[in-house]
């Protein structure tokens, strides 16, 4: 899929070395060619366990830019338990920060560079992000690569199917943290146009747009509470949004064929190059309809805030339910 060429270099003692030259990549990769591709790719796992927001004032105190305090304190047991070999953990909880309105904050360009560079990535690597779980772990994969595809990253793909699939494919694990060397890793900017934020999303019309709620069934309808008793919202999604679940996209074990995410969106009156803004609780979900809609050649913007931040910022919105 990857197509990589390597370019002779003198060291200092005049050896001869190799150096990757980063060239266009798949969205996402099969395990089977993760394996055959081991020794060319660098490899994160992106596994998250869901958890109440931290709270803002105390976060920011001790956790905010400090990401060496947050490495050694906010480890993630499942990682522990189990990960690809030799993969860093990239932690939710350190790569973002809370806020008053959003799970998920976005550092500036130079603080995430900070944090990504402690993960051993050097400019250039072609990234493997995975996830484990529900869905393959696909939605915690893709809020990942869409991150890093804000910072300005294109090298970068997901593991369709994650650690399972991995393991299927005898891929080899481990337990415990892997060593990892700091790497060079550098964004120096952001992609604005695959971010939409509270005041680009016509919330009050948004039959002007093709806006899609990621959430499940029993949230889109309210058959589950919002979330957010202390939230003045009488729905619990707005008014002309599409409900567009992430098993439209992916199966139990993967995103589904890119010919059956086509006719997903299609269904929907979605089609290439048509412009949709994808929301959903906090914004993970909605990340890998997110990314399957740039798959099948659709203009997706991520709404970061999701409900989390309409239920305390924009109530009014969420008005409709049933």
């Amino acid at each position: 899929m990857e197509r990589v060429t390597f370019v002779c270099t003198l060291t200092a003692n005049n050896q001869p070395t190799q150096k990757r030259r980063a060239m266009a990549v798949e969205m996402i990769v099969e395990p089977k060619w993760v394996v055959q591709n081991f020794g060319n790719v660098r490899i994160l796992d992106c596994s998250w366990t869901f958890k109440p927001k931290a709270d803002v004032a105390e976060y920011k105190a001790k956790y905010y830019n400090k990401f060496g305090v947050g490495m050694n304190e906010l480890k993630n047991p499942e990682y522990l338990a189990e990960h690809i070999n030799g993969a860093a953990h990239f932690n939710f909880d350190i790569a973002y920060y809370p806020t008053e309105d959003e799970r998920f904050g976005l550092y500036t360009p130079e603080e995430f560079s900070s944090y990504v560079k402690r993960l051993g990535v050097f400019n250039g690597d072609h990234l493997i992000l995975y996830g484990r779980g529900k869905d393959g772990g696909m939605a915690a994969a893709s809020r990942a690569y869409w991150t890093f595809r804000y910072y300005g990253y294109t090298q970068v793909s997901v593991l369709n199917g994650g650690l399972e699939a991995f393991k299927l494919a005898q891929g080899v694990v481990q337990s415990g943290e892997s060593m990892i060397s700091g790497g060079n890793f550098e964004s120096k900017s952001v992609d604005n146009n695959i971010l939409a934020k509270l005041a680009d999303v016509p919330f009050g019309n948004l039959s002007s747009i093709k806006y899609l709620d990621a959430r499940s069934k029993e949230e889109f309808i309210g058959k589950v509470p919002i979330g957010y008793p202390d939230s003045k919202a009488e729905g619990v999604r707005c008014k002309d949004a599409i409900h567009f679940p992430i098993g439209e996209v992916c199966a139990a074990k993967g995103f589904k064929k890119k010919t059956d995410c086509d006719q997903a969106f299609a269904a929907k009156g979605i089609k290439v190059g048509d412009t949709v803004v994808i929301g959903c609780g906090i914004g993970v979900s909605a990340s890998a309809v997110w990314l399957a809609a740039a798959r099948s050649g659709i203009v997706a913007k991520l709404y970061n805030g999701g409900v989390h931040e309409l239920a305390y910022k924009a109530p009014q919105h969420l008005n409709t339910k049933g």
